[in-house]
C-alpha cells in the first residue's frame, strides 16, 4: 500500500492529538486524590426541635433522653357533633315555628273569606226572600182586584156566559169564586186565579201515542180570556215531542171568561194522560 505524503500527515496530526488529550486528563482527573472512607465534616443533627446555649455540649457517649412533648387534648368530636345537633335542631324548630306560622295565617285567611261569602250568601238570600214575598203580595192584590169583576152585570151580581138571566151561573168544572182555583176540563186542569174556561171546557190534546204521565202548560191570557203565550213548565215529565206539541195546540185554543179593566194574566194548564 502506497502513502502519500497529505495522507502522512494527516495521520501524525490525529495520534498528536489524541496523545495531547490524555495527557490532559492525566493532569487533572486521573491526578485527583480519593479522600478516605471515614473522612467528612460532622454534621450536628439534634435531638430537640428547640434549645438554648452558644456551644456544643461534650459528647458523653450516652444518648441523652428524649423529651417527650405532652400531646395535644384530643378534640371533643362528640362535644361538637353534639353543638352542632343542637344548631341544627333550633333551625328546624324555627322553621316549623315559621310554618306552622304561615298555616295559622292561611287558615284565618280562609276562614274570613268564608265567613265573607256566607254573609254574602245570606244577604242574597233574604233579598230573595223580601223579592219573592213582596210578588206574593203582589200578586194577591192583583187577584183579588181580578176577582172582583165578572162576566155578567155592572154591579157584578152576576157571572155566567148566558145573555139574559141573573145569578151566578156556575160551572160544571168546578170553577167557583170561592174555594179552591183549580178546574178540571177534559183531559186536565188550569189554574188562572179569577177566571173560569168557556162552554166548551179546555180543548182536548190528541193523545195518539200509549204513554202515561202530564205535561204542564204555562199560559198567558189576556182581559178577554184568550190565550197569548203558551210554553212547556216545570212538573212536565212526557218527553215526546209530538205530545208536547199537541198540549201546546190545544192550550193556545182554550178560552176563558173576559174581565173588564184587568191585565194580563199569568197561570198553568195541566194535562194528565193514563194508559187505556
Amino acid at each position: 500500500m502506497k502513502f502519500n505524503k497529505d495522507d502522512l500527515y494527516s495521520l501524525l496530526g490525529s495520534v498528536g492529538f489524541h496523545l495531547l488529550i490524555l495527557l490532559v486528563l492525566s493532569l487533572t482527573i486521573l491526578s485527583t486524590v480519593v479522600p478516605e472512607e471515614d473522612s467528612g465534616v460532622l454534621v450536628n443533627f439534634g435531638n430537640v426541635d428547640e434549645a438554648a446555649g452558644t456551644f456544643e455540649p461534650l459528647n458523653t457517649g450516652q444518648e441523652p433522653m428524649e423529651e417527650t412533648t405532652p400531646p395535644p387534648p384530643p378534640t371533643p368530636a362528640v362535644e361538637t357533633a353534639k353543638e352542632e345537633l343542637v344548631t341544627q335542631d333550633v333551625e328546624e324548630s324555627v322553621a316549623l315555628a315559621e310554618a306552622k306560622k304561615k298555616k295559622e295565617e292561611q287558615r284565618k285567611k280562609e276562614e274570613a273569606i268564608k265567613r265573607e261569602q256566607d254573609r254574602i250568601q245570606k244577604e242574597k238570600l233574604e233579598q230573595q226572600r223580601l223579592a219573592d214575598a213582596q210578588r206574593q203580595k203582589e200578586l194577591a192584590i192583583k187577584n183579588k182586584v181580578a176577582g172582583a169583576f165578572g162576566a155578567g152585570s155592572a154591579a157584578g151580581s152576576s157571572q155566567g156566559s148566558g145573555e139574559t138571566g141573573s145569578g151566578n151561573q156556575g160551572s160544571p168544572f168546578g170553577n167557583s169564586d170561592h174555594g179552591a182555583n183549580d178546574g178540571v176540563g177534559g183531559y186536565g186542569s188550569f189554574s188562572l186565579n179569577g177566571r173560569s174556561i168557556g162552554a166548551g171546557g179546555l180543548p182536548r190534546p190528541a193523545y195518539t201515542i200509549q204513554e202515561e204521565g202530564r205535561i204542564v202548560i204555562n199560559i198567558t191570557v189576556d182581559p178577554k180570556g184568550n190565550v197569548i203565550f203558551a210554553e212547556i213548565g216545570k212538573g212536565t215529565n212526557i218527553d215526546n215531542a209530538s205530545m208536547r206539541k199537541s198540549a201546546l195546540e190545544a192550550a193556545r185554543r182554550a178560552k176563558f171568561n173576559s174581565i173588564s179593566g184587568s191585565n194580563n194574566q199569568s197561570g198553568s194548564i195541566t194535562y194528565r194522560y193514563s194508559l187505556r
